[in-house]
C-alpha cells in the first residue's frame, strides 16, 4: 500500500512539472494572439481614420462650424479621431490613442492643410495594455504596456466645390 501511494505521489509531481511549463507557453499564444489581432484592428482603424479624412476635410464649413476646408482641427478633427475611436472598440486592450494626420510637408503635422490632390497620412500610436496573466510582464515588458504605431494613405480625390 506504500509503495502505490509513493508513485501517485511521483505521478503528481512530474504532471506539475510537465504541465506548468505547457501551461505559461499557452498563456503565452493567448497574449501574442490578442496583441496580433489588436495590431489588425489597430491598422484597420488607420485605414478607417484616412477614409474619414478624405471624406470630412474637404466638407462644408457649415458642418463644421465654420473650420475652413482642408484643415484638421475644432468638429473636423473631432470627426476623424471618431472614426478611429470607433472602430478601435473592438479591441479591449486598446488603452490610449492619438491620432496624428500629415500632408507630407516637413513642417508641423498638426497644422497641416490638405487641398485636392493631397496625399492624406494618418498615424495611429495605439497603447496596448497586455492582460494575461504570468505571461504579460514576458510579453509587454515591467509597465504591461506595449506601444503600436500604425500608419494608413490615400490621396485627397474628392471635388472641389464652392460653398457660400
Amino acid at each position: 500500500m506504500r509503495a502505490r501511494r509513493a508513485v501517485a505521489g511521483a505521478i503528481y509531481v512530474e504532471f506539475l512539472i510537465a504541465f506548468l511549463p505547457l501551461f505559461v507557453l499557452f498563456l503565452g499564444l493567448v497574449q501574442l494572439f490578442d496583441l496580433s489581432v489588436t495590431h489588425v484592428i489597430a491598422s484597420h482603424a488607420a485605414q478607417v481614420t484616412a477614409r474619414a479624412a478624405v471624406v470630412v476635410l474637404p466638407d462644408d464649413p457649415a458642418y463644421y462650424d465654420g473650420v475652413a476646408v482642408g484643415k484638421p482641427e475644432g468638429k473636423r478633427k473631432a470627426a476623424i479621431v471618431s472614426a478611429a475611436m470607433q472602430t478601435l472598440k473592438a479591441a479591449r486592450s486598446v488603452s490610449e490613442v492619438k491620432v496624428t494626420l500629415h500632408d507630407g510637408s516637413a513642417g508641423d503635422a498638426e497644422k497641416a492643410s490638405f487641398g485636392r490632390d493631397d496625399l492624406v497620412r494618418v498615424r495611429l500610436d495605439v497603447r496596448y495594455q497586455c492582460r494575461v496573466p504570468l505571461v504579460s510582464k514576458m510579453v509587454c515588458g515591467s509597465n504591461d504596456l506595449r506601444r503600436l504605431r500604425v500608419e494608413a494613405s490615400l490621396p485627397n480625390q474628392g471635388a472641389e466645390f464652392a460653398y457660400p
